[in-house]
């Protein structure tokens, strides 16, 4: 009788600590469900990283002039010099008469983490070995590929190389890779990067599924004195996707309105 009662123990602990296991591995993988061919998520967040307590917040603007609401905080304290010089320059070129820059009015990929705040509707794929995410505007997609390594020597882009993988009812997004180019900025105020970039997001539903939102943390020692985090929000929204073509009438600006404007982006060959 006491060995069958000791056996019986032994059985239910065994259950519950493989339950108990199973429960944990369930929780650690659990995958949020962003995807739909009938909904996407609208920004919920107005052109800026909000800041995250207890962090090195963003880059913000800085001084105003009447009109301009995108000139940089060129003394921010955790800006390199470099990248300090950077957004002087672009901030001086606004108050000598120049447009400012704005990756949505020019049609230029906002980047990473930059896209994040487009004002445009944003869509997820999701399949067993990537997430796809579209926006809307000019169906830019950035891909992220899951459980894997980065590459050796990953090609330079625009997004650069995401990888991926869920974790406790998030997915966790690393990206390293950047493209440098004088108009690929971290954020709406120019505030510039290097190759060195190196983004974490961590996507998760709120709202009992109805809103999502990014918590990211941005470091680049060629940019910033130590990495900085900034969170993103959005709602879901049922609004199938439609077209939006951005870079009609590349020129009509310059010729048409004498505006000191950004080139919008031109494909001189076909890429098929």
């Amino acid at each position: 009788m006491l060995k069958a009662a000791v056996l019986c123990s032994t059985v239910l602990i065994a259950s519950l600590a493989t339950g108990s296991s199973e429960g944990a591995q369930s929780l650690q993988t659990a995958m949020p469900d962003l995807a739909s061919a009938t909904f996407g998520w609208a920004p919920d967040t107005f052109l800026d990283f909000e800041t995250v307590p207890g962090t090195i917040a963003p880059n913000g603007p800085g001084h105003h002039l009447p009109g301009i609401e995108r000139l940089g905080d060129e003394n921010n304290p955790n800006l390199t010099p470099w990248a300090a010089a950077q957004i002087r320059k672009n901030n001086d070129m606004v108050k000598q008469g120049h447009r400012a820059f704005g990756a949505q009015s020019r049609c230029w990929p906002g980047g990473t983490p930059a896209q994040l705040l487009f004002l445009q509707p944003v869509y997820f794929i999701q399949t067993p070995h990537e997430v796809w995410m579209i926006w809307e505007r000019d169906h830019q997609v950035r891909r992220i590929f899951l459980n894997r390594e980065h590459s050796a020597n990953p090609k330079p882009s625009w997004f650069g190389e995401s990888v991926g993988h869920y974790e406790n009812g998030e997915l966790v997004v690393d990206t390293t890779g950047f493209i440098e180019h004088p108009l690929s900025f971290v954020d709406n105020y120019t505030t510039p990067h290097t190759k060195d970039l190196h983004v974490v997001e961590r996507f998760r539903l709120t709202d009992g599924g109805n809103g999502l939102e990014a918590t990211v943390t941005v470091d680049d020692p060629g940019a910033f004195k130590a990495p900085w985090t900034g969170l993103v929000r959005w709602e879901k929204t049922d609004h199938q996707i439609a077209e939006w073509a951005c870079a009609e009438n590349n020129l009509g600006y310059e010729q048409f309105f004498d505006l000191p404007e950004y080139p919008m982006p031109v494909a001189n060959t076909v890429d098929f």
